[in-house]
């Protein structure tokens, strides 16, 4: 901000940045503008640095990392974890406890599934009619089926495509 102002200050006529410090003050005054704006940045990084102790501070505050069990979020909250606690060891942020939402225990899994499939085929059906009101524009639906892998990399986008593509000779053969 500083070196801004000294900017403007020196290209006195830069109607730019005086309509970005009159915008962000709400004054038209140049100087008040240019005050305003330094007391409201410099009030901003008093609160960041409230905010930095209030962190660090593992007596009241703690990270609670939420995850479901697939490989992309597991990796994703595993950098979480790594940016929180290791990333700057002068500044670590407390983490006690990783939730993983979503797990199949093997005596709800069939049912879950056959719970996820109804409702799946429940909303497909609503998006069928919707899609028929459509008789001028026709509307393909497709369907793309779940795969037991994420598909990541060409690998993964070949075995999408290719579920896509089996999908669609089936549609053009019935």
């Amino acid at each position: 901000m500083e070196r801004l102002l000294k900017i403007a200050q020196k290209i006195n006529q830069n109607a730019a940045v005086k309509m970005l410090i009159s915008g962000a003050t709400g004054s038209q005054d140049w100087e008040s503008g240019a005050a305003q704006a330094r007391s409201t940045l410099l009030n901003f990084q008093f609160q960041m640095y409230d905010l930095e102790d209030l962190f660090s501070n593992a007596e009241q505050t703690e990270f609670l990392i939420v995850t479901v069990p697939t490989e992309l979020a597991v990796r994703e909250s595993m950098r979480l974890l790594n940016d929180l606690t290791f990333e700057s060891p002068d500044l670590p942020i407390k983490v006690r406890n990783v939730i993983v939402n979503q797990v199949l225990e093997d005596s709800s899994a069939q049912v879950f599934v056959d719970h996820v499939r109804t409702s799946q085929q429940k909303s497909i059906t609503i998006l069928e009619r919707t899609i028929d009101e459509y008789p001028d524009n026709p509307i393909v639906l497709t369907r793309v089926p779940y795969l037991d892998t994420e598909p990541r990399g060409v690998f993964g986008l070949k075995v999408l495509a290719d579920a896509l593509l089996q999908e669609e000779k089936v549609e053009t053969t019935t």
